[in-house]
């Protein structure tokens, strides 16, 4: 194989490459970079590998014939590639990439421009930390798992509790405040982790549908790590289509979107 893309995030380190005409992705923990580096060497160490994330520079150290290429330029070519080849859609959108904390873009393939617009703190990042401190769970899969089984309603105040037996002015399932509700029934930490990753949902698709408003686009493309197997942000990122004036596309191999930049 004649090259290889890896994009070095704060929680993972994704890979992408091309073999027998076949395309290959495989993830590492951020903490993993010496079984990278060794993976890589056995795997094609006469490779160029192309590098981006904010742990590229870690990554450059361990590895002979990287070259480091400006992550927002990766990002959102891989993300315009991945948009065309999955969903045949080749337009201007928002692009929300949500990693350990989510940064958004405009993203124009047509012209071949992109910009970042705005950012947040929260992410992958925020429900893996906050998700420890609620639950005592220690990985991202086993937090996710356990949010499966919780019910936000036992811990959110919905626009419907507010107005009890009125017709609320907008859709009631909507969130009057996060974690503000009035627990007197019994609350699991379950409850907890879902409504956390319903509240990350929430302020992301706010920021991003604003941004597409701004743009003059109905289209906004979610890609990142933090949604890879993580169907219910995938679920809470989309519900706000009977208020908001957006098309939600989700990739499959969104998760990648970096290092398949690099790769192109």
């Amino acid at each position: 194989m004649r090259k290889i893309g890896i994009d070095a995030g704060g929680m993972l380190v994704k890979v992408v490459y091309q073999e027998r005409g076949e395309r290959h992705y495989k993830t590492f923990l951020s903490s993993e970079t010496d079984s990278l580096s060794q993976w890589i060497r056995w795997l094609s160490p006469n490779s160029q590998f192309c590098v981006t994330g904010g742990k590229a520079a870690r990554v450059k150290t361990q590895i002979e014939n990287a070259v480091e290429i400006p992550e927002f330029k990766a990002v959102c070519s891989g993300a315009a590639s991945l948009l065309y080849e999955e969903h045949k859609k080749k337009e201007p959108f928002i692009l929300a990439n949500i990693g350990t904390g989510t940064s958004l873009f405009f993203v124009d393939p047509i012209k071949d421009q992109q910009r970042r617009l705005a950012g947040t703190g929260m992410g992958g990042g925020t429900i893996m930390g906050l998700g420890r401190l609620l639950s005592g769970q220690y990985t991202f899969s086993d937090i996710i798992q356990s949010a499966e089984s919780g019910d936000r309603e036992n811990v959110d105040l919905l626009v419907k509790d507010l107005y009890e037996n009125e017709k609320p002015p907008i859709p009631g399932h909507l969130t009057a405040a996060n974690f503000a509700g009035n627990f007197t029934d019994e609350v699991f930490p379950a409850d907890a982790l879902r409504s956390l990753i319903n509240m990350v949902a929430e302020n992301i698709i706010l920021l991003s549908s604003r941004e597409a408003e701004a743009a003059g686009t109905k289209t906004i493309v979610f890609s990142g790590g933090a949604l890879k197997g993580n169907p219910l942000l995938v679920k809470d990122l989309g519900q706000f289509q009977d208020i908001l004036n957006y098309d939600p596309v989700f990739l499959k191999h969104g998760a990648f979107a970096g290092a398949m930049g690099c790769l192109l």
